[in-house]
């Protein structure tokens, strides 16, 4: 898809980089990829599924080694990956945070800037409302994307990856989530 830079800017409420490359990695044995590259005027979306199946998780980790590998190269200004979300299996956990180290690694081994950060906080950075589908958040940020961006997924699981790279061109974001206060208990 292929939108004029002032329209996103517009569409999205930041400035965008221009002349700029960034891949978003929403990383699991279904791993959605966003991919943008900006000129002076326009801004190309694409992404990806890759789907990565075996019994064996040795085999899943050289398959995301070498398919990584293929998508992460110097001509990327950065790239950014989801960070580990971290639920009631600890083993999933695991597994999510070695896949994310295979994008770290290329990306460090390519020598492009990187950047981590949770999916609520990705979502938050735009303004994506996730409560319009509970406990559906990936239908949601599809909504999204369709609804101020008028791209179409016929899936879920690419639409984060859209949001990441979506955040590795706008100017001056800031990664680092929002820490909330806490309230003062007060003393009676």
């Amino acid at each position: 898809m292929k939108i004029k830079i002032v329209e996103l800017e517009q569409k999205l409420g930041y400035s965008i980089k221009k002349n700029f490359q960034s891949i978003g990695f929403d990383t699991a044995s279904k791993c959605g990829i966003g991919i943008i590259k900006t000129t002076k005027q326009y801004a190309e979306i694409d992404w990806t599924l890759v789907h990565f199946k075996s019994d064996n998780i040795q085999e899943i980790y050289q398959q995301m080694y070498w398919s990584f590998g293929e998508l992460i190269n110097k001509n990327l200004d950065c790239c950014i990956i989801e960070d580990v979300y971290v639920g009631q299996n600890p083993n999933t956990s695991i597994k999510l945070a070695r896949f994310g180290g295979l994008v770290i690694a290329h990306a460090i081994e390519n020598q492009i800037h990187f950047e981590t950060i949770g999916a609520v906080s990705a979502r938050a950075k735009l303004g994506i409302n996730t409560r319009k589908y509970p406990g559906k958040a990936k239908k949601a940020v599809k909504m999204w994307l369709k609804e101020t961006l008028d791209l179409k997924l016929d899936e879920d699981n690419c639409a984060d990856g859209i949001v990441l790279a979506l955040l590795g061109i706008i100017e001056g974001i800031d990664f680092k989530p929002k820490t909330k206060k806490r309230k003062r208990k007060k003393k009676s």
